[in-house]
């Protein structure tokens, strides 16, 4: 006899393309155009937020005076090239002998600019601004907080040697002393470290 072959039929997946597009399309076709001008919207930006800050870059390298600078730093707020806009002026400032306005520009950079490479560099001409001020105690508390808190900058060896030469004018020779053999210490090889070296050999004098 003929033996008899049973055939099981394919298990339902319970999944069907056609059927789900069929209830989804609108869903679905929403959904991709969000994606498109979601992505259309960020390359737009994009492109707008690299034209500025070309513009930007070109505005800084053609400024010299202190309107140029200002007008950069109005007209592209946030960008690096603002950010590095707001030093130039403050050393334009401090040419000209405004060292008022030059720390306000220098306090405005490291309010809206915490992050900036030169962060560390515009505290230490906070401190230099003071310092021409004749206003010695709060020049070296400044001098304090740039070696404190951005010890591994490249500010700290000058802010260090500026603490110990304002501590010896200050008659305060042992403190001055101590922070000289710190540099040494901390910065061997860097011309800081030989400043310091030579400093130590005249306070013993």
């Amino acid at each position: 006899m003929p033996s008899t072959t049973t055939t099981t039929p394919p298990a339902d997946t319970g999944f069907d393309p056609l059927v789900f597009w069929f209830h989804h399309q609108k869903k679905v076709l929403l959904f991709v155009g969000l994606i498109v001008v979601a992505l259309a919207a960020y390359g737009i930006s994009e492109y707008v937020k690299m034209k500025r800050t070309t513009a930007a870059g070109t505005e800084l390298a053609n400024a010299h005076t202190v309107d140029d600078y200002r007008k950069v730093i109005a007209d592209y707020g946030g960008t690096d090239a603002a950010g590095d806009a707001h030093l130039l002026l403050a050393e334009k400032l401090r040419t000209e002998g405004k060292l008022d306005e030059s720390s306000a520009a220098l306090h405005t950079f490291t309010d809206k600019y915490p992050e900036h490479p030169m962060i560390s560099g515009a505290w230490t001409s906070v401190a230099a601004n003071l310092e021409a001020q004749g206003k010695v105690d709060e020049a070296l508390a400044t001098y304090q907080k740039v070696s404190v808190s951005f010890a591994n900058s490249f500010s700290a060896p000058l802010a260090l040697m500026a603490q110990a030469r304002l501590l010896a004018q200050k008659g305060k020779t042992e403190d001055a002393r101590r922070i000289y053999e710190q540099i040494i210490a901390q910065y061997q090889g860097n011309l800081a470290a030989q400043q310091a070296a030579a400093e130590v050999r005249k306070l013993k004098k």
